[in-house]
């Protein structure tokens, strides 16, 4: 949308009033415009001079809204058009920026393309894009997600990236997956050591580790540990426990915790219980008293 000042360049301007101009001057020609000066641009150059931010801005926009329906040939088809749209020039053209790499990137690794995402990362850096710490955690997630650890350490290492509480839960989210809690603990301490402060999704993929080999009294430590250091369990931290509790017919531990979730924010509304139940080995039980919003 354009903005108010070049709304009003086009709008028609008034048309002299009789008083503004004497009836001699009617008949003469109108004098040339004034040359313009040698660093003004015409507005329509102006425009096309701001037009490759909100290029940029407005594919990346589009990419991800594709990315996020799945659709990730048409976020390759629209990165193309951007790549063809700054080669060309047209409308201003910008090439791609790290975000909008960074978005083909994430889209591609999401789909399990990641030897496209792995072309598309070279692909950038060739191009003279340098990444940012976002672009090398989307593939230390790549490399979590494969269980590839030994080349995520390694991206860390050589990249002399400084890792962030993305890049640490990151990690421990891939480990705890593949079934190293302690590989994972070991992740969190060295956390700690560099004084990045864990966060809800850093702890949550060791409960649900601790809920997925029977070992919830770990899991509630934890989870009351959280609470200690200031970090409230969320939503899927309650779910996970509460599943937990579910399968292992513990019911009155499943009341007990749904009080807990309001208490710490009104959880208990998000908590889902519906679909809780169909994991349940009693589901009546879980609906006897049903937790007050």
């Amino acid at each position: 949308m354009a903005s108010s000042a070049s709304a009003a360049a086009l709008l028609p301007l008034p048309l002299p009033s009789c008083s503004s101009s004497e009836d001699s001057d009617d008949g003469k020609p109108l004098p040339p415009p004034p040359a313009p000066e040698a660093n003004s641009r015409p507005p329509q150059q102006q425009k096309r001079r701001r037009r490759p931010w909100r290029l940029e801005r407005d594919y990346n926009v589009a990419m991800k809204a594709l990315a996020l329906a799945g659709d990730v040939d048409d976020v390759l088809a629209v990165f193309a058009e951007l790549k063809r749209s700054a080669a060309d020039g047209g409308d201003g053209g910008a090439p791609p920026n790290v975000l909008c790499y960074n978005t083909l990137v994430n889209a591609l690794v999401e789909a399990g393309r990641e030897g496209e995402a792995l072309k598309a990362f070279d692909d950038m850096l060739a191009s003279g894009v340098g990444p940012n710490a976002s672009s090398h955690n989307i593939l230390i997630k790549m490399h979590a997600r494969r269980s590839e650890f030994d080349l995520a350490w390694e991206l860390i290492h050589k990249s002399g990236m400084e890792p962030d509480v993305g890049t640490y839960s990151t990690l421990i989210a891939g480990l705890c997956r593949a079934g190293k809690v302690v590989e994972a603990w070991g992740v969190l301490d060295w956390m700690l050591e560099k004084n990045c402060r864990p966060m809800v999704h850093t702890y949550t993929p060791i409960v649900q580790a601790y809920c997925r080999d029977g070992r919830i009294e770990e899991a509630k430590l934890l989870m009351a540990e959280m609470e200690r250091l200031g970090c409230l369990p969320n939503v899927i931290t309650y779910n996970v426990l509460i599943r937990a509790l579910c399968d292992g017919g513990k019911f009155d531990e499943v009341e007990q915790f749904s009080k807990r979730a309001a208490a710490d924010g009104g959880l208990s509304n998000q908590l889902q219980l519906a679909g809780l139940q169909l994991s349940c080995k009693q589901p009546e039980q879980v609906t006897k008293q049903p937790v007050a919003p």
